[in-house]
């Protein structure tokens, strides 16, 4: 049957698979782009608040503050690895999973693939849909306009927030992947999408 729903943990494991290849990809791409000269300056920074914070040397207040200080500017010497990744996601879980039949890498070890939920022809923007969800697309867009365009405070609160609905978002999909009939998680009713399992291919 060849329209029979994949399951949660093929799909899992294909997410899994599909998150390192893109990481790796990613820590090669760093290695060839210039880092930002403060970006280490500010880490060291960033860590040493965090180790005075669960030493108790400093009070959650002063961790929350000095945190506003320092994450806005980590993240702004860090933007162009930002872009990159932005680029890499578009690329791998859209482009080439459009070209390559609703598969990527991970689903085709897995043999799942994407397909449209009502007999219609998957384009770019189904899986640019797909993406805002599981690959947190939408909100890392947000985030490199915040970054560059707004001050510190409104950058890391808001940040903060995105991240905790991105957060959200994707553990009520994974719910709906387990225990829904169709097995349709929020990204596949956003794209008009269901993964099934594909024998053989």
């Amino acid at each position: 049957n060849n329209t029979q729903k994949a399951f949660f943990f093929p799909r899992l494991i294909a997410y899994i698979v599909d998150a390192l290849l893109v990481s790796i990809v990613l820590t090669l791409i760093m290695l060839v782009v210039p880092q930002s000269g403060n970006y280490s300056k500010y880490l060291e920074e960033y860590k040493k608040v965090q180790t005075d914070f669960k030493a108790d040397e400093i009070s959650s207040t002063e961790f929350i503050n000095k945190s506003v200080e320092i994450v806005p500017d980590l993240d702004r010497s860090n933007v162009l690895t930002m872009i990159v990744e932005v680029v890499v996601i578009i690329l791998y879980y859209v482009v080439f999973q459009c070209y390559n039949k609703g598969q990527t890498i991970g689903k085709k070890l897995m043999h799942i693939k994407v397909v449209s939920n009502n007999g219609d022809e998957l384009n770019v923007n189904n899986y640019i849909m797909r993406s805002i969800i599981v690959n947190s697309l939408l909100i890392n867009i947000v985030l490199i306009g915040l970054v560059l365009f707004t001050g510190k405070e409104i950058y890391f609160y808001t940040s903060y927030i995105l991240q905790g609905i991105q957060s959200v978002l994707v553990i009520v999909s994974a719910f709906m992947m387990m225990y829904k009939k169709d097995g349709r998680g929020i990204q596949d009713y956003l794209a008009h999408t269901k993964v099934i399992m594909c024998d053989g291919e």
